[in-house]
C-alpha cells in the first residue's frame, strides 16, 4: 500500500508540473537525446585521445588486449577481451584502438546518464545538462583519453543504476536481469562496481513482494553469465601468454586474483584526515560548486518526492566516500567516478525542478502587468544552467588532452633501438608497459628482457642485477613511479644513458586537483655497471672545442651534438669538462633548449626539453676530478614531438649540489654552447 501511494504521488506530481505537450513519444525523445549526447561526447573525446601506447596500466591494458594476455590483479578479463575486439578496427595502431574503447565506453555512460535523468524527469534539457556535466568532468574526461578500466566501469555502473531505478518504478523483470548481467560483467572489469550492490539490494528488499522465483532465477543466471568472463583467466593462463601476471598459472593464483587481487594490506587503512581533501577538492573542481549546489537541490527534491532515488544516491555516495577515505592509492580520484554519475543525475533532477519552477513562475499573471512569456524565461534559465558543463569543457579541454602524446612510444623505441643484444631492463609497472608493447605487439627486440622487478614485493633488484651481469647480460634500469635507485647505487655504478625521457606522474609535486594526471618527463635510463668506465680523455676533437668557464671552477672545453633533428628523434650530446682546480663538492648541470625568442617549451609548468644530471654521474663525479683532467660524458635525449620546428639554442648552467627548479628551467642563468635545428 505504501508503495502504491508513493508511485501515485509521483504520477500526480508529474502531471501537476504541466510540462509542455510533445508530438513524439517519450521513448523517441530519450533515444534521440541519448544518441546526441553520446555522439557529441565521443567527438570531443576523439579529439583528445592518446594516439598510441601510454605508460603504466594504460600501456599494460593496450599490450594485454592486443596479445590476449592477462593484466595485473585482478586480471581485468572483460576489458582485455573487449580491447582485443577493438584492435581489429582499421584505424591507428593497436594501442590507439584500445584507447578508443575508453572513449566509446565513457560516451555511452554519458548517454545512459541522460537516460536516467530523462526517466526521472521527462525533461531532455535537464537530462542533457546532467549528462554533459558528467562528460566534461576532468576525471571522467581524462579516463576517456587512454586505455583504462574506469570508462567501462562507469558505463556498467550507469546501466545498473538506470535498470534498478527502472525496475523500482515499473517492476519489469527485464530491468532486473539487465542489472544483474551488468553487475556480473562489472566484476570482470573493476571491483568498484560493487558499490552498486548495496543500494540495489535495498530496492529489492523494498519491492520484495514484486519478486517472482522465475525472475530471481533469471537474474541470478544473468549475474553468473557475466561473472563467467573470469573463466578467461585459467583458459588463457594455461596457454602461457607472453604478457601474464597470472604466474604461477595455478588455481591459487586465479582465486587470489578474483577475490582479493593480492592487494597489499598497506593500501587499506583509515586515513580520514589526509583524505578529506580528496572528497572536498576534487568534486568541487570536477563538477563546480554551482553544480554541487544543484545536485544538493536535486537530492532534496528526490527526498521529498522520489525517496527511492534519494536513498539509492545516498547509499552509493556514502560507500564511495568510504572507499576514498580508506583505500590509499595515488590515483584515488578515479574512484570518485561512480559518485560523479550519481551527482550528475541529481544535477539533472535539480535542473529539471528549477526549470519547472521558472516555467510556472513565468506563466503566472501578475496584477497590473502583462503575462510574462514562459518560453523566454525557461530558455534563459536553461542557458544559464548549461554554463556549468560549458565552463567545464573550456577549463578541461587543454588540460586533459593526450592528443599528440607519443612520449611513451618514443621512449620505448629509442631505448630498444640503442640497447645491446640480450640486455636486461629493470623497472616497474610504470615504465615497463611501453617497452612490452613495442616488443610483444610490434615484434621488436624480443631478445631484451624487461623486468618490472621494482613492482614485485619481496624481490631484490640488486641481487637480480648481479645474477644477470654474472650471466654476461648488460643491465639497465629505467626510472618509474617506484624505482628506488639507492640500493643499486650502493652496489653498482649507474651511468645515465637516456636523460629525462621517461614521463612520471608527479602528483605530489604539482598542485592538485588540476594536475591529477599530468605527466612530466623527469625519469632517466641508466646503465648498471660493475665498475665505472674511465671518462678521462686526452684531448677534445677540434670540431667540438669550446671554452666556457663557470664560476664553480670548471670549464666546458668541448661540446658535440647533432646540428639538425626531427621531432621524435633521439640525439646524442657529448660534453668535455676540465677542472681548473680541485672541486670541493659534486656539481650538477642543466641543459635546456630555448627557441629564437629565448623561450623554453614547457609542459605542466616545467621544461619539456631539458637534461638535468650530476656531472660525471655514474663514472667520475666532479669532486674526484684532478685539476687539468678532461672528463667526457655523453647522453641521449629525445626531441619532444610537442615543440615547434625551428632553431633552438642549447644552453648550459652549472650549479652546486642537487638540481633545483631554478637551475632546471631558468634560461637566463644558462650559457649558450651550440644550436640545433628541429624540423
Amino acid at each position: 500500500m505504501q508503495l502504491d501511494l508513493e508511485l501515485s504521488a509521483e504520477r500526480r506530481y508529474a502531471r501537476a508540473r504541466r510540462l509542455p505537450r510533445v508530438t513524439v513519444s517519450r521513448r523517441a525523445v530519450a533515444i534521440a537525446g541519448m544518441s546526441a549526447v553520446a555522439g557529441l561526447a565521443f567527438a570531443v573525446y576523439l579529439t583528445t585521445l592518446a594516439p598510441t601506447v601510454m605508460w603504466y596500466d594504460m600501456g599494460e591494458f593496450a599490450t594485454a588486449s592486443a596479445t590476449l594476455g592477462i593484466a595485473h590483479n585482478t586480471g581485468y578479463p572483460l576489458l582485455i577481451l573487449l580491447g582485443k575486439l577493438f584492435t581489429f578496427l582499421p584505424v591507428g595502431d593497436a594501442a590507439y584502438r584500445v584507447n578508443l574503447l575508453s572513449a566509446v565506453c565513457t560516451a555511452l555512460a554519458v548517454a545512459v546518464a541522460f537516460g536516467i535523468v530523462h526517466d526521472l524527469t521527462d525533461d531532455p534539457v535537464a537530462a542533457a545538462i546532467g549528462a554533459f556535466t558528467l562528460a566534461f568532468a576532468a576525471t571522467v574526461w581524462a579516463d576517456a583519453t587512454w586505455a583504462t578500466s574506469y570508462g567501462l566501469n562507469l558505463l556498467l555502473t550507469a546501466v545498473i543504476v538506470r535498470s534498478m531505478l527502472g525496475w523500482w518504478r515499473e517492476r519489469k523483470a527485464r530491468a532486473l536481469v539487465v542489472a544483474a548481467l551488468a553487475l556480473g560483467l562489472g566484476m570482470a572489469d573493476h571491483r568498484l562496481i560493487v558499490l552498486t550492490a548495496p543500494p540495489s539490494a535495498l530496492l529489492l528488499v523494498g519491492g520484495w513482494r514484486s519478486l517472482r522465483p522465475r525472475v530471481v532465477a533469471a537474474a541470478a543466471t544473468a549475474f553468473l553469465a557475466g561473472l563467467a568472463v573470469y573463466a578467461y583467466l585459467p583458459i588463457r593462463g594455461a596457454q602461457d601468454p607472453a604478457l601474464s601476471w597470472a604466474r604461477p598459472a595455478d588455481w591459487h593464483t586465479y582465486w587470489s586474483m578474483f577475490f582479493t587481487g593480492e592487494t597489499r594490506a598497506a593500501y587499506w587503512r583509515l586515513d580520514v584526515l589526509s583524505r578529506l581533501d580528496v572528497l572536498w577538492t576534487y568534486p568541487s573542481y570536477d563538477l563546480t560548486w554551482p553544480g554541487l549546489a544543484l545536485a544538493a537541490a536535486g537530492f532534496v527534491f528526490c527526498a521529498l518526492r522520489r525517496r527511492a532515488v534519494a536513498v539509492y544516491a545516498a547509499v552509493l555516495l556514502a560507500l564511495d566516500a568510504a572507499i576514498v577515505l580508506t583505500y590509499s592509492i595515488h590515483n584515488i580520484y578515479n574512484y570518485l567516478t561512480p559518485a560523479y554519475l550519481m551527482l550528475c543525475v541529481l544535477i539533472g533532477v535539480g535542473a529539471s525542478e528549477l526549470l519547472a519552477a521558472v516555467r510556472h513562475g513565468a506563466g503566472v499573471r501578475v496584477p497590473g502587468r502583462a503575462c510574462r512569456r514562459p518560453r523566454v524565461a525557461v530558455t534563459a534559465a536553461a542557458v544559464a544552467l548549461a554554463l556549468i558543463p560549458a565552463a567545464l569543457f573550456l577549463k578541461n579541454d587543454a588540460r586533459v588532452s593526450r592528443y599528440g602524446d607519443y612520449s611513451a612510444r618514443d621512449f620505448a623505441q629509442t631505448t630498444l633501438d640503442h640497447l645491446p643484444p640480450r640486455a636486461v631492463v629493470l623497472t616497474d609497472s610504470w615504465a615497463a608497459p611501453p617497452l612490452w608493447y613495442v616488443q610483444l605487439v610490434e615484434g621488436q627486440r624480443r631478445d631484451v628482457l624487461v623486468s618490472p622487478i621494482f613492482s614485485v614485493p619481496g624481490d631484490d633488484p640488486a641481487a637480480f642485477a648481479q645474477r644477470q651481469i654474472d650471466a654476461g647480460r648488460p643491465v639497465y634500469v629505467a626510472e618509474g613511479l617506484r624505482t628506488p635507485l639507492a640500493p643499486l647505487a650502493q652496489r653498482f655504478h649507474l651511468q645515465p644513458v637516456l636523460l629525462d625521457s621517461i614521463e612520471e606522474m608527479i602528483v605530489n609535486v604539482l598542485p592538485k586537483p588540476a594536475y591529477r594526471d599530468d605527466l612530466v618527463a623527469s625519469g632517466s635510463l641508466y646503465a648498471v655497471l660493475p665498475s665505472a668506465a674511465d671518462p678521462v680523455v686526452g684531448a677534445v676533437p677540434p670540431d667540438a672545442a669550446r671554452d666556457v668557464a663557470f664560476p664553480q671552477g670548471v670549464t666546458l672545453v668541448g661540446f658535440a651534438g647533432a646540428r639538425t633533428a626531427a621531432r621524435g628523434d633521439v640525439v646524442r650530446l657529448t660534453y668535455y669538462w676540465r677542472a681548473d682546480a680541485p672541486v670541493a663538492h659534486d656539481l650538477g648541470a642543466a641543459t635546456i633548449f630555448a627557441d629564437a625568442r629565448g623561450d623554453v617549451a614547457n609542459m605542466r609548468g616545467m621544461p619539456s626539453w631539458s637534461q638535468v644530471r650530476l656531472i660525471g654521474e655514474g663514472a667520475r663525479l666532479s669532486s674526484s676530478w684532478q685539476a687539468g683532467q678532461i672528463v667526457r660524458e655523453s647522453y641521449y635525449v629525445l626531441v619532444p614531438r610537442t615543440i615547434a620546428p625551428g632553431a633552438y639554442d642549447v644552453r648550459l648552467s652549472v650549479y652546486g649540489g642537487s638540481a633545483d627548479a631554478a637551475a632546471r628551467g631558468d634560461a637566463s642563468r644558462a650559457v649558450s654552447i651550440g644550436t640545433i635545428t628541429v624540423r
